[in-house]
């Protein structure tokens, strides 16, 4: 069986829970006094989708203004995106659309992306409803000509994260057997040309 390694890029506003996310996948852990990160943090998560092995490198990149200048080199390669926000905070909704245009003017092409609205378990002081997410991941798929689903989770309480990944998992894995048979299609194309 072959293996298919994806890098995935965890990015939004400082303390949306990224890193809260990407220990909860990697590790399995929840860790409430967790220090913000500085540039970006790196994990690994092995999954089988659709009967494929895949290893996701998961690089968890730091929200804080001031470490901008360092997302550039991180989104360079990446295979697919997390754009999360975080429920209590309506600012934080409408910064993905910063976060996005970062990502699409890094990259070379579009990337299977998810809208995650994060910390749903904090219901009683939340600022962002889940209609709010739905319509944004509508507008971005618009936008981008692309399906982007809209998921909430926590990472406390792991509600969906788990489901998250495993559909970015099957985006990319998708992707990837499309470029496949683009690349198929063009040698066979290639071949009947030159003979």
């Amino acid at each position: 069986m072959k293996k298919n390694i994806f890098k995935v890029v965890v990015i939004g506003d400082g303390a949306v829970g990224k890193s809260s996310i990407t220990i909860r996948t990697c590790y399995g852990k929840f860790d409430r006094a967790y220090i913000s990160t500085i540039g970006v943090e790196f994990g690994t998560k092995p999954y089988t989708i659709e009967g494929q092995e895949i290893t996701m490198q998961i690089w968890d990149t730091a929200g804080q203004e001031r470490f901008r200048f360092l997302q550039s080199a991180y989104y360079r390669g990446a295979h697919g995106a997390l754009l999360v926000y975080d429920v209590t905070r309506m600012e934080s909704l409408k910064k993905i659309s910063v976060w996005i245009d970062d990502l699409m003017n890094n990259i070379d092409q579009s990337i299977p992306m998810i809208l995650v609205g994060n910390k749903c378990d904090l219901d009683i002081v939340r600022a962002v409803p889940a209609s709010d997410g739905d319509t944004l991941a509508d507008t971005l798929s618009e936008q981008y000509n692309r399906v982007i689903p809209f998921y909430e989770t926590s990472a406390k309480t792991n509600q969906n994260v788990e489901e998250v990944f495993l559909k970015l998992g099957s985006m990319m894995l998708e992707e990837r057997l499309f470029e496949v048979e683009k690349a198929v299609e063009w040698k066979e194309r290639a071949k009947s040309d030159w003979w």
